[in-house]
């Protein structure tokens, strides 16, 4: 998978498709409706996504898998252009009106249907076997409560320059030693972006809607918790999301695990 071949999909819209294209989108769509049953639930939250949603769909429709699954957008009051995209390729779309990504998320795990709830972004091009890995490993293992895995970056329209395929390489090797080292070293590398859990042991814990501070926090207070009642398991997949807004040095993303959470 090269990354740089959805630059052609960047900023589009539905219209701007070929049309064999919009037709391959629209049936991909129909038939996971067929699905009545599913194993898997990619949950994938909407606000602003107008830019990437098309590449993220497209990559969505690329997975090769045994596995059924169901994919659930939801709406936290996105855009126009954002729902008239999904619209058009005949999505399901799910409202959760009150904003805040938890909300989304939160909305996305009470509506889904399958044992596995896989958490995903829409600026976020995923590995065509992202679901076999991050799924098959808790049919083995029903102790395994999460699999979580380690983005890559791309630049604008889906870019690599050198710069950043260097950073890459090095947060790779980066996150790799942290592995080696304690749970709550690694934790901070978690993020919901590739995060795959056993349904019926994250619904009693339900996501964090009542912190003060989201940013950085939900998916480390999750994996924190999950960790607490089974086992965790990092799996290595080829995944590439957009660079976070930069920060102001003065004021991270806070990191909230150790401050809210108590051992």
């Amino acid at each position: 998978m090269d990354i740089r071949d959805y630059s052609k999909y960047f900023d589009i819209i539905s219209n701007d498709l070929h049309i064999d294209e919009l037709k391959h989108l629209q049936m991909y769509f129909s038939l996971l409706k067929l699905v009545e049953k599913p194993i898997a639930s990619l949950v994938i939250p909407v606000y602003r996504a107008k830019e990437t949603l098309l590449a993220h769909v497209i990559s969505l429709s690329n997975l090769k898998t045994i596995i059924p699954y169901e994919v659930l957008f939801i709406d936290n009051n996105a855009d126009e252009i954002t729902l008239n995209i999904l619209d058009q390729l005949g999505a399901t779309v799910i409202k959760e009106q009150k904003q805040g990504i938890t909300y989304a998320r939160q909305k996305g795990l009470e509506c889904a249907k399958g044992e596995i709830i896989c958490t995903m972004d829409p600026d976020t091009i995923y590995d065509p076997y992202y679901i076999d890995k991050m799924v098959l490993p808790f049919f083995k293992d029903k102790d395994l409560v999460l699999c979580c895995s380690v983005s890559k970056s791309y630049e604008n329209n889906f870019q690599l320059s050198t710069k950043m395929q260097l950073r890459n390489w090095i947060k790779e090797k980066y996150f790799k030693r942290k592995l080696s080292q304690g749970f709550m070293n690694r934790i901070k590398h978690v993020r919901a972006v590739a995060m795959a859990m056993r349904k019926n042991t994250l619904i009693p814990l339900g996501y964090p809607i009542d912190l003060k501070a989201v940013a950085g926090c939900d998916d480390g207070m999750i994996a924190i918790q999950l960790n607490l009642i089974g086992k965790c398991k990092y799996v290595s997949a080829n995944i590439f999301t957009a660079l976070p807004p930069p920060r102001d040095p003065g004021k991270p993303f806070p990191f909230c695990n150790e401050r809210f959470i108590k051992f």
